[in-house]
């Protein structure tokens, strides 16, 4: 790795007997290529992000539903599980016989 950095920093050091302006010039070229390809990466990038806004509306809108069907999934099993306690219940409560089934009336002892 050291060996590739140093070809490099031999390509980008100028020849001893070069023009000082035409190695400003290429500094300033190389700068404005990269101001150029900085612009056009962020340009992407914000381009890139307006066109996901559509996608993430629709995404919400399908996990928003998904909860909902979930919720009154859940509400659905807590009623089948009371209806089948009550049900139970009930089979036990046929089965005793100290529970008595009809209609019963209260009386007020304090009319006597």
């Amino acid at each position: 790795m050291l060996i590739y950095i140093r070809r490099w920093q031999e390509k980008l050091t100028p020849q001893p007997g070069a023009n000082p302006l035409a190695v400003v010039l290429g500094w300033l070229l190389f700068g404005v290529f990269l101001l150029v390809a900085l612009t056009l990466g962020l340009l992407f990038l914000l381009v890139g992000w307006i066109l996901l806004l559509p996608l993430m509306w629709r995404r919400r809108r399908q996990m928003r539903q998904m909860w909902q069907f979930t919720k009154a999934s859940r509400a659905a099993q807590q009623q089948a599980r009371q209806r089948h306690q009550q049900q139970r219940e009930q089979r036990t409560n046929r089965g005793d016989d100290n529970v008595i089934e009809g209609e019963y009336q209260v009386k007020d002892n304090d009319k006597d």
